[in-house]
């Protein structure tokens, strides 16, 4: 067992490393949106998703994107439809649809009921765990910290708890693991809602 977590480690690191270099490596956003079209049933045809278990793809972080590709292809982010979904892409898929999604305009807030008092106390959970400081001021994201604003409520649910309970892999460095790790149950739902509805 040890010696294959060696040998997946290795196998995202070295990924990691192809990512990082990506620039070199020019993707190509017509080819990206060709094969998206697979994706539209569940994340929309223009990457913002009706549905609110399942995340809106458009303006999100193009490194991101491809770190969450490469973690479902090699199973490392165990999930039933992503896992097939992207086990027969090519880097240069995962290049091509990090690049088309990241392309399109973010859309605007989901529509929700909001809950006032949830909303403030995300706000101060918020500032007092930092998230500004890698997923930026406006909670747009940056590089492979992704795009948290406008996000589904229920989705952001989902991930945090998953983060907190170990099941999502963070992007690179244990961050979000840890981040997540004090929070409460009501904590996650302030800061879902403060992020969903964020203006």
């Amino acid at each position: 067992m040890r010696k294959i977590w060696a040998l997946n480690t290795a196998a995202l690191l070295t990924v990691g490393f192809c990512l990082m270099s990506a620039p070199a490596l020019a993707a190509d956003i017509a080819a990206g949106q060709a094969r998206a079209e697979a994706c539209q049933a569940c994340h929309g045809a223009q990457g913002i998703s009706e549905n609110p278990e399942i995340p809106s793809l458009a303006g999100q972080q193009d490194k991101f994107l491809q770190w969450q590709l490469v973690f479902f292809r090699s199973g490392r982010r165990a999930n039933e439809i992503m896992g097939p979904m992207a086990a027969d892409l090519t880097d240069e898929d995962v290049r091509n649809l990090g690049a088309y999604f990241a392309s399109l305009p973010a859309g605007p807030p989901p529509a929700s009921e909001v809950d006032p008092a949830l909303l403030q106390a995300g706000e101060v959970l918020a500032e007092q765990h930092r998230c500004a400081a890698c997923h930026t001021d406006t909670f747009g994201g940056k590089q492979a910290a992704p795009a948290i604003a406008h996000q589904h409520r229920d989705y952001l649910v989902k991930a945090l708890a998953d983060y907190r309970s170990g099941a999502r892999p963070s992007t690179g460095v244990a961050a979000m693991t840890e981040a997540a790790s004090g929070l409460s149950d009501s904590d996650i739902a302030a800061l879902a809602q403060f992020l969903a509805a964020y203006r």
